[in-house]
């Protein structure tokens, strides 16, 4: 399914850095059930969204399609390294969704140079980030 990984801001005030958007109908096909029906689902509504902005958060779109062409590590999950500019890597674990990450104050987004799919199992990976869902109808 398509969807964007993006930065909202709500009609409040209130931004969320880390929030996939996508059509209703093709998100119904993927995962069959709304998410806000979904206990393991966070949802925001696509009324409340004021401004899309880029999430600070979100791997390069590049590297993030090379782990998704590389498919899942095991059942549901995916494990990752990320390699940065400076020699340093950082493994994560995520499930299906692996755009969005939580990096060190030290280290930015722009500071990705690579992603190693698979890899890092034994590095005590770290959770990717949290992330909503916002859908809207074509």
């Amino acid at each position: 399914m398509e969807y964007k990984p993006c930065q909202v801001i709500l009609s409040t005030g209130e931004t969320i850095d880390n929030v996939y958007i996508s059509d209703v109908d093709s998100y119904l096909k993927a995962w069959g059930v709304l998410p806000q029906d979904d206990p393991g689902k966070k949802y925001v509504s696509i009324d409340d969204i004021k401004k899309i902005n880029e999430s600070p958060n979100r791997l390069p779109a590049t590297l993030a399609t090379k782990l998704y062409q590389a498919g899942e590590s095991g059942m549901g999950y995916t494990i990752f390294t990320i390699l940065f500019r400076d020699g340093q890597r950082l493994a994560f674990h995520s499930g299906n969704a692996v755009d969005f990450i939580d990096l060190p104050a030290d280290l930015r987004k722009e500071d990705v140079v690579d992603v190693l799919p698979h890899t890092g199992r034994d590095s005590n990976p770290k959770p990717a980030s949290k992330y909503y869902w916002s859908l809207f109808e074509k």
